[in-house]
């Protein structure tokens, strides 16, 4: 009986300098070509040249992301006439899974991130922790009584493992969280290279102005099942899957809930796209046979498992 496939698509984060070196001219300039087309910007040459702040702007950045994972995805399906059974990706990378599974088209998702790239550079500035080797549980509570003292914006962005999760909010609460979560035990408390504070209420305004452009598009049903974000769940009516895309930007990314399900089906996971953050996160949420398409052994890895 052939193995159950799990894809998950990296989000903000993953991104790199010649993160597009592996693919062919003729890939990237098909690729090129729409993006200049759809969003007037030469996504291509900000990948491959840099400068990387530049490729680090949140509207660069989503688009970019978004298509190096197609390019990704396409490439697997196309070498090795893989078919998937299960996608999740990790808050941008949702869009990513939203394509491959063919629920909206890459162009219509290209506008759709740059315009939420756009949305979320225009927010309210703040920032990011990842509190490392300390209760989920506690990290809540820390950051409700934070809440509550200071009257300012704080709370769980990115529940990545039991031994990783990623606080947003204002700069004041965000800073006061991380360091009761140093007193308390935490192993690491590292300060996130970023101004935004993302999936927290600090995005409100933001997904306001979103979404106009989400409720502007429709989206099919996936062909593959899509686990989303925001609740960890499947969703059997097309319709909803714009709000959830829209209360992503303010809820927290449900990555352990994600995992629990993944893990039901003992198969493999395939992390799509630049990087390896998603195979470390499933190693540390207890998930076996995991591979990263940027691992030079990809090839050799997945004839083994397959």
């Amino acid at each position: 009986m052939p193995r159950h496939i799990t894809l998950v698509f990296p989000g903000q984060g993953s991104q790199s300098l010649g993160m597009l070196n592996s693919f062919e001219a003729d890939e990237l300039n098909s690729i090129n070509n729409l993006t200049n087309s759809v969003l007037g910007i030469d996504i291509i040459d900000s990948v491959k040249n840099g400068p990387e702040d530049i490729l680090n702007k949140t509207s660069i950045t989503q688009p970019a992301l978004l298509i190096t994972s197609y390019l990704y995805y396409k490439n697997l399906v196309d070498d090795y006439n893989l078919v998937a059974d299960l996608f999740a990706g990790h808050s941008l990378g949702e869009y990513s899974a939203l394509v491959a599974s063919n629920s909206i088209k890459l162009e219509e998702a290209l506008a759709l991130v740059h315009k939420r790239g756009i949305c979320m550079e225009n927010s309210q500035k703040g920032s990011m922790y990842a509190i490392l080797n300390l209760s989920p549980n506690l990290i809540e509570e820390i950051c409700l009584k934070v809440n509550e003292e200071t009257g300012e914006v704080v709370s769980p962005a990115n529940i990545n493992s039991p031994n990783q999760i990623v606080i947003a909010g204002s700069d004041k609460a965000s800073l006061l969280v991380a360091e009761r979560c140093k007193a308390a035990g935490a192993k690491r408390c590292i300060r996130l290279n970023v101004s935004i504070a993302s999936h927290c209420d600090l995005m409100f305004e933001a997904a306001n102005i979103f979404k106009k452009d989400l409720d502007a598009c429709t989206f099919n049903l996936p062909e593959i099942p899509v686990i989303h974000n925001v609740d960890a769940k499947i969703e059997q009516n097309p319709i909803n899957i714009n709000c959830k895309l829209l209360d992503q930007l303010t809820m927290p990314v449900q990555w352990i809930k994600t995992m629990e399900f993944v893990k039901t089906f003992n198969g493999i996971v395939i992390e799509c796209g630049p990087g390896k953050v998603l195979s470390g996160l499933a190693k540390s949420n207890g998930l076996d046979n995991i591979l990263s398409m940027s691992s030079e052994s990809f090839n050799d890895d997945l004839i083994k498992l397959l």
